[in-house]
C-alpha cells in the first residue's frame, strides 16, 4: 500500500435509481478545486446534490491513512437566475428551495429539480465553494504523484494485497 499522502475528492450516490462514485486522487488543493468546478458546472451534478442527497467529501489521506473527511455540502452555494440562493447544512439537506416539492410534481414538469437534471440552467447557474472556510490540513511527507495507486479507505495498519485494491492517481469513477 502507497504510504504517500493525498486528497481524495469523492462525490457519490447510494445504490438506488441514480449511480454515482466518482473520486479524484490529487496531490494538490489547487487540483481538487479545477476537479470540483468542472463537477458542479454541470446540471445533471447539481441534481444529484440538491435532489438526490449525494455524499461530497474531500478525504485527507496522511502516510497512506485516512486522516480526515470533510463533507463539504456547508461550503456550497448555488445560485440560479430567478430563484433563491441554495445552500446546504449536509448531504440531502438543501436550504432555500424546496426539493421535496419537486418529486411530488413527476417528471418533466419545469421544476428545479427537472432543470438540474436536464442540464436545462447551466448557463444561468453560479457555484461558489468557500474554500477559505474548509479547513484541509497540507499533506505531509511524501506526496502522491501522477502513476502512483493509493488505496483508498485505508486505516493505520491496513495492508492492501490485492492490485484491484489500488486506484490510480487523477479520476476514476467506480460507476463508470
Amino acid at each position: 500500500m502507497s504510504r504517500k499522502s493525498y486528497y481524495d475528492l469523492a462525490f457519490g450516490v447510494a445504490a438506488g435509481g441514480s449511480h454515482k462514485d466518482a473520486h479524484y486522487i490529487r496531490g494538490t488543493l489547487d487540483e481538487i478545486k479545477a476537479d470540483l468546478a468542472a463537477e458542479l458546472a454541470e446540471g445533471i451534478n447539481l441534481y444529484l446534490l440538491c435532489w438526490y442527497g449525494a455524499d461530497l467529501t474531500l478525504d485527507v489521506y496522511q502516510h497512506g491513512a485516512l486522516a480526515t473527511s470533510i463533507d463539504l455540502h456547508p461550503f456550497i452555494a448555488i445560485e440560479v437566475e430567478g430563484y433563491p440562493r441554495i445552500t446546504f447544512t449536509g448531504p440531502g439537506k438543501p436550504v432555500g428551495h424546496d426539493f421535496d416539492s419537486d418529486e411530488e410534481r413527476g417528471v418533466d414538469d419545469g421544476s428545479l429539480s427537472d432543470l438540474f437534471f436536464m442540464g436545462a440552467v447551466e448557463d444561468v447557474t453560479t457555484v461558489t465553494v468557500d474554500w477559505s472556510g474548509i479547513a484541509a490540513p497540507v499533506l505531509l511527507g511524501e506526496v502522491v504523484q501522477p502513476g502512483d495507486l493509493v488505496s483508498l479507505g485505508a486505516r493505520p495498519g491496513d495492508t492492501a494485497t490485492d492490485d484491484e485494491d489500488y486506484v490510480p492517481y487523477g479520476f476514476t469513477d467506480f460507476e463508470g
